[in-house]
């Protein structure tokens, strides 16, 4: 699920707040987001309805992945960016027990309090990260299940994010569940994996 992460509290019923209130009256809310079409695009959406709100705001475009936007969340850089409900819980808050990444919002925010922050409303759907490859090598492969990958490992190279690489629910999950052999490259900036 995704949701928009912010250091102050706004009356955005749909975003990601969080529970210190910096003074906005005479400087812009900074807005940040992560270089991948989609962040920019919920980016700029929530830079629009601040000042819809009458609230001046700036969108700071592609700062970088997460750890780069939780950094300049905490120090006060940008007070706002989307993130996604999973994202915080597994790789921000480091909690790794099962029924953590299904936690309703409540308990996430119970979570974030101690650090400052706080969540709204999620923004109403859901992103997971997905495998894919061209249909035409799939049909030659025999490759129609995850499970089909581990037989076809010395055969291919996966293309994966850094993020996805670095990420305990990602690549080293998928590795363990369905003991894939695969030696995927160094990684590739978030956006242009998905482009």
């Amino acid at each position: 699920m995704a949701a928009l992460f912010i250091r102050c509290c706004l009356a955005l019923s749909w975003w990601l707040a969080a529970a210190t209130a910096p003074a906005l009256a005479a400087d812009a809310v900074q807005v940040g987001s992560k270089r991948f079409t989609e962040s920019y695009i919920l980016g700029e959406i929530a830079r629009q309805q601040l000042e819809q709100a009458g609230l001046p705001a700036v969108h700071r475009q592609g700062l970088g992945n997460t750890a780069i936007l939780d950094q300049a969340l905490r120090s006060g850089q940008v007070d706002v960016y989307p993130e996604y409900t999973g994202t915080i819980v597994r790789e921000l808050l480091q909690r790794t027990a099962p029924a953590d990444a299904q936690a309703p919002l409540s308990q996430i925010n119970a979570w974030l309090a101690p650090l400052g922050l706080k969540a709204a409303v999620p923004l109403g759907f859901n992103n997971s990260y997905a495998l894919a490859i061209r249909e035409a090598d799939a049909t030659r492969l025999g490759l129609a299940t995850l499970s089909d990958l581990a037989r076809l490992a010395p055969a291919l190279k996966p293309g994966l994010s850094h993020e996805f690489l670095a990420r305990a629910d990602g690549w080293p999950a998928l590795q363990r569940a369905y003991g894939l052999k695969l030696t995927p490259g160094a990684g590739l900036d978030h956006g242009l994996a998905y482009a």
